[in-house]
């Protein structure tokens, strides 16, 4: 398999704002600095102490639950943190919570172990599991660390509450002990009513791969014929397979898996029988009478005592391919599968019986699900079509020895929702954008009896909610919450361990092998990942008394109509935790707390937004427009320097401001009317967009102004502000709320933005648009002509741009708004049409060497082939910031006035922000359009060719092309990519209305 000012009072941890802790006795230079983070907070050794610290650890828990925190450790000269100790946390005469139920561990920026020998990635041999990063990851399992002067190093504090705890508020210390003082960190634990369920007692099944053995297809032996099994014992922790000290270490990564709420596993059945002599090819002839099972009983044995219930049985394909070719599905399989397959049919059912007989006499089927996997990710027809028929076998063996082998497999795209194949499946398991396309075929499924899981792999990148260290931490918590909303009852991930495979992102490990405590190191992805399973049980326990109010809590955190807009605010997420801690045990909690953070299309009441470009914002010198594609109206303004300003006056009692965080942005003073300034952190070592970095409330209802300051040579990235309403005052909003329309290429309408350029589809006269309002006492014009709101009413198109201009009016009858439509039409890529396939030469900054310069080289993007591409060289944009170029020559000049890029998977690779730079000499430059821009709504390659386009102004005798890139989507895959420049010479006209609106 593939592989974003919180309520104090409710808040999971509450933070309290005091002085950072500097003992008396060391309040000289040479002082360190504590202070309390949210566990979900990135915290980087270059973190300062915020203007106002948070100085002691309060929790709020459910029974049987672990809560964290960060305590951050700041010297001016070299320190050694000798260790963190605990006393016992107590609450009046109530057994006390008992210092052993806090641990702490270090977060590490790297991790020194290494990708051993192995025949997945023979090249990434040696390669560290975690090179050196901004980004911490690993939890370090040592119990002391030295703190490197000027630097900043996160102590990550767990607490367990122990079944059976009274509810109550228990406090405690932790006492760090340095090098340079003693400092003791008080600790608060407000206990709830309520219990969270081991695992083996969960409605959800949380299923990762475990490396153990070996791993996929390593070591099967068929016929005498085997490959070497790469077993992670033997080549991370040099124990011998299947040895006593091996079979340790399989009882604590057991131990590991539990702790942090995993409940299935799988097993490589077939390497345990061949070490005790048994092939699965001696099951094609008959059941052998001597077959051994003595490691695979251990090992079973070692998780079912950790409390793991649900075992999944290795792939089956693996001995499918050593079945006779003509039992191999061919395209005849397409009109009706084979009613029997003799080979085949014989290993299936003497492999599952002997395994069951095996299970039903060691008491294996009483209180253990066992699952069998057939095929991972079947995609083509020839897979789904021997996935079905192996289905439908077991079910017939199921049938006939009075079996349960579930049948189950990671579907990317939903190819098993087949007819033929869907009586067969037990358990469904989709990618989760997979899910989300073809969620009321999954949920019909779910409805008729059968389990549906979800799985997430290095497909679904960023903003689907996944455990990447390349997105922010808390999103591998939210995935639980989103899950427990939609009903799914399980998760996949295909890697616990897969140290093989060496770093990807995260995707193929979430724990780092610790050799010299014959354990693994945790990590701040799986620490989110255990509260997230904790929080599903949270809401699936209130959804039981309160459904209304569990979807309420979720909704609040991630968008209903899309899982990949949420919250990006860990103190928020902690006060929706302590929230539904109290509300599952039954607690009154009042209304839900409102978002600091709100993501895109989030309601927030009585107020009102406004975007980086509005005229009343007032820029210094030196701010510039940038388009992003994920920012609100899909643009920023960016601020280089030090003492570049920004100001808006603004009616109302309050006002946020929300930046786009990255690796360039740095840190910006914010101030009202003059007052105080808030010093904002905008640095991050990952995305994040629309952040609400800002708030000011409680102002007295009238005029303000708020004024932004960069405070270093780095970027500021302001995206808007959200003005909070006074009561009784009215804002008019002349926006569309949506506007539908036919017969264009793919359309995404966004209310605030005013300029659209669309193709029109080809063969089609007409575009019909319908328009509705957000004031639904406003008023619509089209070309003049009125349109009743919500009423449609279709523009006549002829070749070229058909110009069409939206008027609003908002019922106060004078705020307006205008939307302006360029409808392209006979943009067809002919190499008489598509003057960009007449240059005489083509090059690109980012072009790849060598080989890869043939294949995707900057000439495939002017081949007029949609199945070729230019895709810039990976990696290149790291070293080499934007902006990069891509430049055209021809040898006569040339005249165009429209520019169409066509690229598949535009949110993933495609350009999105672009000067257009023309010369008739091909030495002197004039910008035709600065910042043009190109929106994309596919997030994944998934076949589907997206075609972007941009109205220039009428371009005469141009000898020399240069696009300008100044931005593009590339952070997934390391590149972006145009499969097709494409440039049109075409007449503007006026469209007209085509009678009267329907």
């Amino acid at each position: 398999m593939r592989r974003r000012t919180i309520p104090l009072l409710c808040a999971t941890l509450l933070l309290a704002p005091f002085t950072p802790f500097v003992p008396a006795a060391m309040a000289g230079a040479k002082a360190a600095q504590l202070w309390v983070e949210s566990p979900q907070k990135t915290v980087y050794r270059t973190t300062t102490v915020p203007q106002i610290p948070s100085t002691s650890i309060n929790l709020v828990a459910a029974r049987g639950e672990y809560e964290s925190a960060q305590i951050a450790v700041r010297a001016k000269e070299r320190l050694r943190i000798e260790r963190v100790r605990f006393g016992n946390l107590t609450a009046g005469g109530k057994r006390p919570i008992a210092g052993a139920n806090l641990s702490y561990h270090f977060v590490a920026y790297k991790d020194d172990s290494k990708v051993a020998a192995n025949p997945f990635f023979p090249d990434r041999e040696g390669n560290l599991l975690y090179p050196e990063s901004a980004m911490p990851d690993p939890l370090s399992n040592d119990q002391a660390t030295w703190v490197e002067a000027g630097q900043t190093q996160p102590v990550f504090v767990t607490g367990f509450v122990p079944r059976g705890t009274a509810p109550g508020t228990y406090r405690g210390t932790a006492t760090v002990e340095t090098t340079r003082g003693t400092y003791p960190v008080p600790i608060q634990v407000n206990v709830s009513n309520v219990e969270v369920p081991t695992i083996d007692k969960s409605p959800f099944t949380n299923y990762h791969w475990t490396m153990t053995n070996g791993f996929t297809w390593d070591g099967l032996s068929w016929n005498g014929a085997a490959s070497q099994a790469y077993d992670v014992g033997k080549y991370y922790y040099g124990v011998e397979t299947y040895s006593d000290a091996w079979f340790r270490l399989m009882d604590e990564f057991a131990r590991k898996l539990a702790e942090y709420r995993t409940n299935m596993v799988w097993l490589r059945t077939d390497l345990f029988l061949q070490s005790t002599g048994t092939e699965l090819s001696d099951l094609v002839k008959g059941i052998p009478g001597d077959i051994d099972w003595t490691n695979f009983d251990r090992y079973v044995e070692t998780f079912k005592r950790r409390g793991i219930t649900n075992f999944a049985n290795q792939h089956l394909v693996h001995a499918l391919n050593k079945m006779p070719d003509n039992e191999k599905p061919d395209d005849s399989w397409n009109t009706k599968l084979p009613d029997s397959l003799p080979v085949t049919d014989a290993f299936l059912t003497n492999y599952l019986t002997a395994l069951y007989k095996h299970l039903k006499s060691k008491g294996y089927t009483n209180g253990l699900t066992w699952y069998q996997h057939i095929s991972d990710e079947p995609i083509t027809a020839n897979q789904r079509n021997l996935w079905t028929y192996v289905a439908r076998k077991i079910k017939q063996i199921n049938a006939d020895i009075g079996a349960d082998f579930r049948t189950m497999d990671a579907d990317p795209d939903g190819i098993l929702l087949d007819d033929r194949t869907k009586p067969y499946v037990d358990t469904w398991v989709p990618l989760t954008p997979a899910f989300e396309r073809k969620k009321a075929g999954y949920k019909a499924q779910q409805a008729a009896g059968q389990d549906l899981w979800v799985y997430t792999c290095e497909v679904n990148t960023p903003p689907w909610l996944n455990r990447f260290w390349t997105q922010p931490t808390m999103t591998g918590r939210m995935l639980f919450w989103d899950l427990e909303r939609e009903g799914v009852q399980g998760h996949l991930h295909w890697a616990w361990n897969a140290w093989y495979v060496g770093p990807w992102k995260g995707d193929s490990y979430i724990v780092y092998p610790d050799k010299a405590n014959l354990t693994v190191k945790s990590s701040v992805r799986l620490e989110a990942q255990r509260d997230g399973l904790e929080d599903y049980e949270l809401l699936y326990i209130l959804k039981k008394r309160d459904p209304a109010l569990a979807q309420r809590i979720v909704d609040s955190a991630i968008s209903p109509e899309d899982p990949r807009r949420y919250t990006l605010d860990p103190a928020y997420l902690d006060a929706l935790h302590g929230y539904l801690v109290r509300a599952a045990a039954g607690e009154p909690v009042g209304a839900v707390p409102q978002p600091t953070s709100p993501y895109e299309g989030q309601d927030v009441p009585n107020t009102f937004l406004v975007d980086n470009t509005d005229s009343g914002i007032g820029y210094s010198a030196g701010w510039a427009p940038r388009q992003r594609q994920s920012a609100y109206l899909g643009s920023v303004h960016i601020g280089k320097s030090a003492g570049d300003k920004a100001t808006y006056e603004f009616e109302g009692t309050g006002i946020d401001a929300f930046f786009e965080k990255n690796t360039t942005t740095g840190k910006v003073s914010v101030s009202v009317d003059g007052g105080p300034a808030t010093v904002l952190d905008l640095y991050e070592a990952v995305q994040y967009d629309r952040f609400t970095a800002y708030q000011k409330t409680g102002l007295r209802p009238g005029k303000h102004q708020i004024q932004l300051t960069n405070l270093e040579n780095r970027e500021v990235r302001l995206d808007g502000f959200r003005v909070r309403l006074a009561p009784g005052q009215q804002h008019f909003d002349a926006t569309l709320k949506d506007l539908k329309l036919t017969n264009v290429s793919e359309f995404s309408f966004e209310g605030y933005r005013g300029d659209y350029t669309l193709l029109v589809n080809e063969g089609k006269s007409t575009v019909g648009l319908t328009p509705t309002l957000t004031d639904a006492g406003g008023t619509i014009t089209v070309d003049g002509s009125p349109v009743a709101n919500g009423a449609s009413v279709d523009v006549n198109v002829a070749n070229g741009k058909n110009k069409v201009e939206i008027r609003t009016l908002a019922s106060d009858g004078k705020t307006a708004k205008t939307y302006a439509l360029t409808l392209v039409k006979g943009a067809v890529n002919t190499a008489e049409a598509n003057i960009a396939r007449s240059y005489s030469a083509v090059s690109a900054s980012a072009a790849r060497d060598g080989d890869g310069g043939v294949q995707y080289g900057p000439q495939k993007m002017v081949d007029g082939e949609y199945g070729t591409m230019f895709a810039a060289k990976q990696g290149y944009t790291d070293a080499n910031p934007f902006p990069h170029e891509i430049v055209l020559d021809w040898k006569e000049p040339k005249a165009f006035n429209t520019l169409v890029v066509a690229t598949r998977g535009g949110i993933p690779q495609g350009l999105t922000d672009v000067d257009v730079e023309v010369s008739a000499n091909g030495t002197d430059w004039t910008t035709a359009v600065r910042g043009a821009a190109f929106r994309w709504t596919h997030d994944d390659d998934d076949g589907v060719m997206e075609y972007s386009a941009a109205d220039l102004p009428d371009l005469q005798g141009v000898r020399k092309l240069r696009l300008k890139i100044n931005d593009a989507n590339y952070t997934r895959w390391s590149m972006y990519a145009v499969y097709e420049l494409e440039l049109y010479n075409l007449p503007a006209i006026r469209s007209a209305t085509n009678g009267q609106p329907r």
